[in-house]
This record gives structure tokens, sequence and C-alpha cells, in this order.
């Protein structure tokens, strides 16, 4: 009997793939705070990368069990990434990569006071051998929620796409697609095009049971201070592409932060980013020292509450925070976490107001 006669879509407890808005976060404190304070209402599909650098079995781990169990408790899945972690060989000589521990660690044996297993989406990438492909696939059937495939511009072919969705021996009606641009700097009609027919090529191969365009318009570094606005590329993107006929497309981005990797010292700027329809708007300032975040930090809360553009501190928790904190409350403001973490809030409950719109 193979993996794919064994698929059990009866076990899903959750409707995997009914999402319109998707977001890929790094596995660090500022957005596991924002997905803790996620509300239920908020129906937006995160998908959750691990990074060697961020990997800690007694830190990380605990925190996404504990971000799976909240999301579960309300009806949602999450997406888990572990391609950039070391793959550890199994007894059998597999190497299932960082999926693994994570897999170990939501197993029922892990949660004692939990009467069921809760389940995740496994994300396999373009490029991943087949060994790796292979256990990721059996993984899928054995948590009975499907998985998802993300594919880069190098490895968006049918070949490579027929060649995962045959090493997971899934079929295709249980896997989510994401097309992953990365950074998207501008929005031009060979990018539209480019973008439009790759998708008509790749769903050639079933019907998919989501389809995403993935990418980010965050620079990697701010190199201005106050106010400044910048067009949400990846949201354009995703318009142009849905409006040109292709309306089953959902749009995916990174959050507020670079699709890459993140500036491994602290910055002598402050900045919070922040959301709005069409466009990014960043409020930054300087900061005399590192010891100084916290002031700083609210001085750019205070801006941004009194501009036009705030939401109301009812939005959402980190909407909340900028609030409190531009009337000097509040706790925790001298964390380097803290910026991100009250705008990746903002962030998911403006995904959760663009798809209700």
């Amino acid at each position: 009997m193979t993996q794919r006669e064994r698929w059990r879509p009866e076990v899903a407890m959750v409707a995997a793939g009914e999402f319109e808005t998707l977001v890929a976060l790094r596995a660090k404190q500022g957005e596991f705070a924002a997905l803790k304070a996620l509300s239920d209402g908020d129906i937006v599909q995160p998908l959750l990368e691990l990074h060697e650098t961020d990997h800690s079995p007694a830190g990380d781990t605990r925190q996404l069990v504990e971000v799976v169990r909240r999301l579960h408790g309300f009806g949602r899945l999450i997406m888990v990434d572990a391609a950039e972690l070391k793959a550890v060989a199994s007894v059998g000589g597999e190497k299932p990569g960082g999926l693994a521990e994570l897999a170990d660690s939501l197993l029922p044996v892990k949660l004692l006071d939990h009467p069921e297993q809760i389940p995740f989406i496994p994300v396999v990438r373009s490029g991943l051998p087949a060994n790796q492909v292979a256990w990721i696939g059996r993984l899928c059937n054995e948590l009975g929620v499907g998985g998802a495939i993300r594919v880069r511009r190098s490895g968006a072919t049918p070949e490579e796409v027929g060649r995962l969705i045959a090493g997971l021996e899934i079929g295709v009606e249980n896997l989510d697609l994401l097309l992953d641009l990365q950074y998207v700097d501008s929005v031009t009609v060979e990018l539209i095009d480019w973008v439009s027919g790759t998708l008509v090529d790749l769903g050639r191969l079933g019907p998919f049971r989501s389809v995403t365009v993935l990418g980010g318009s965050v620079p990697s570094s701010l190199d201005r201070t106050a106010f400044w606005e910048r067009p949400r590329f990846e949201e354009l993107l995703w318009k142009s592409v849905h409006d040109g006929g292709l309306e089953q497309v959902r749009l995916g981005d990174y959050g507020v932060t670079h699709p890459g990797a993140g500036v491994p010292f602290p910055s002598k700027h402050v900045a919070v980013k922040y959301t709005c329809p069409g466009h990014w708007l960043f409020v930054r300032e300087r900061t005399t020292d590192t010891s100084d975040r916290g002031r700083t930090l609210k001085t750019v809360c205070r801006n941004l509450a009194e501009s036009d553009s705030f939401s109301g501190p009812e939005f959402s928790w980190g909407d909340s925070e900028i609030s409190l904190g531009a009337n000097g409350l509040g706790t925790g403001w001298g964390s380097t976490s803290k910026p991100v973490a009250i705008g990746t809030s903002h962030h998911l409950a403006y995904l959760a107001s663009f798809q209700a719109a």
C-alpha cells in the first residue's frame, strides 16, 4: 500500500488550505510574541521558518509548540519550513532535516496534558534531495493535514515541482503551492507575465489545494529617519496577477522583515514598519546608545500614534502597545524584538482585514 493509498483526510482537525493571505515569519522572539497575541478572528496562514542561527531546542521548539497549540485551539494550522536546519541522520540512515525534532516535540508522548496529536503542515522546498522529500512526505501522511511545496524562481518548473509531488506521494489536492519570489523591489510587465505564466504551467500538474505568490518588499536596511513610505510591491504584484485572470491565487508576504537573513548586530536606529493599504510606512529615529532604545521606541510610537496612518489601539495587540508606548506606558520597550513584535501584530491584523475587504 502506497502513502497515497493510506491518505486519511478524515483525521484532519482543521480545514487545511482555507486561507486568503499567508505570512512567512522567522522563528524569533518578536514573531512569536505577535503570533501568541493573534486573535481567533484573524484568519491568516502563518509559515514559520526555522533557521540554524535561531534554533535552540529548549527555546524555539517550546515556543513553537505553544504557538501551534494556540492556533490549533481556534481551528488554524501553521506551516513549518525547516529546510535551513542541518539534517540529522536517523537510525535508518535517512536525513529528514530539522522537522524531525519538531515532529517529535509535537507527538502525544510530549504533550501528556493534551489528549490528541496536534498537527502542522510540513513544507518541502525545491532542490531538496529525494530522501528528505520522501521523509517529509511520510511525515505529512502521519500528521494527516497534507503539505506545502515552496519553490523559488530557479525551481519553479513543472519538472522540479513534479519531482517533489512524486517524492512526497501525496495527492496534489492535499498540497499548497507557494511561488516564492523572495525580495521584490519593483513590479514590471515582464515580472507579472512570468509569474502568471509560471502559475499556469504549474497548475497543469493538478488542482493544488491552494496557490500563493509569496514575496517581500521591506529593504534589508533603512536609510532615512522620521516618516517615509515605500510601495508594497508584493501586494501590487499579487493584485496584477489576480486581476489578470488568476483569481484563485492568494497573497503571501514576509511580514515586516526583509526576506533574507537579519543584521547580526543592533542598529543605532529604532524603527517600526507599519503596514498600510498598498504601501509601507517606516517610522525611524536615531538612538544615542543601545541602552536608550526604550525611550527612542516610545518616541517612534508617539509619532506613529499621532499620524493619520495609525489604525487605533483596538486594531491589534501591536497597535494597543503602540498607543501605550506613545503615552509612556507599557513594558519591554528596550528589547530589540519589541519593534518587530508590534509591527508584526499590526501586520497580521492588516492581512486579516485585507482579505475581508
